[in-house]
């Protein structure tokens, strides 16, 4: 067996002023992932983080599918040439890695499933849009597996040791009316309307002030696995470099002023 013959479009890059967005090109598979397009995925992912002319990121997929998940067949082939261990950690923990870590808000934009691994990366962004129309889940259980894509570090803290266990256990999908009650969605929108809002948050977190949000981002996630002491430390230092910024200074003008502010990244 062989991996799928990738197109070489299976990911798409977009630019809309400093909104940078990544698309899942692969619609006739409901955008589920090879292990070269993990790569290929986390590559874009980390491009648009070392652009400073770049300040949000926009994860999505073509078609009426977040992604389903890992294409299982290309999983089986490509572990029959390499340990498996490899594969995750080389793409799929890789691509977690490359949204954690980006310097810059991450917002994931979810039409139709995001569920198995898509779930996964639906919970590493920052933010999350879904659509009516979205659904969810950790599938891993129904086919004797486990998640392997981060979310036993992301979903408790997102909502709860209990409720992680039940979805983990259960391996049940359910719709974006449940995702949103459990805490998962920063919004829920009607299906027509989820590109509309997405650029609208994106829009928003644009023109928001990109130091800040980057070491508030750093600190956020540091701190769940922190002690109080490290976390106060934390946030001293990134305060004293907010202070000290020119985005400070013009936040306090506009403020003043009752205008918006011009944030620079300086």
């Amino acid at each position: 067996m062989s991996e799928p013959t990738p197109t070489p479009s299976d990911v798409l890059i977009e630019r809309r002023g400093a909104v940078y967005t990544v698309r899942l090109n692969r619609p006739e598979t409901r955008n589920a992932l090879l292990p070269s397009t993990t790569v290929r995925y986390a590559e874009a992912i980390e491009a648009g983080a070392a652009d400073p002319s770049v300040r949000v990121i926009v994860i999505t997929g073509v078609g009426p599918a977040f992604c389903s998940g890992a294409d299982l067949v290309a999983g089986i082939a490509e572990a029959q040439k390499r340990p498996y261990a490899e594969v995750i950690r080389d793409g799929f923990h890789r691509l977690i890695k490359a949204v954690v870590n980006a310097p810059k808000p991450v917002v994931a934009s979810i039409r139709g499933p995001a569920v198995g691994f898509g779930f996964d990366l639906a919970l590493a962004a920052d933010l999350r849009v879904g659509s009516r129309a979205s659904s969810y889940g950790a599938v891993f259980s129904k086919i004797g597996l486990v998640p392997d894509g981060g979310s036993s570090f992301t979903l408790t803290r997102l909502v709860g040791l209990g409720r992680a266990m039940e979805l983990v256990l259960l391996g049940d999908t359910f719709d974006a009316a449940r995702a949103d009650a459990l805490g998962l969605l920063t919004k829920l929108v009607d299906d027509d309307a989820l590109e509309r809002e997405t650029d609208a948050l994106a829009d928003r977190l644009a023109a928001g002030p990109p130091m800040a949000y980057r070491l508030a981002k750093r600190n956020l996630i540091s701190g769940l696995t922190s002690e109080l002491r490290d976390a106060f430390d934390a946030e001293i230092e990134a305060q004293v470099k907010c202070l000290a910024s020119a985005d400070m200074m013009e936040g306090v003008q506009a403020f003043l002023q009752k205008r918006k502010p011009n944030f620079t990244g300086r």
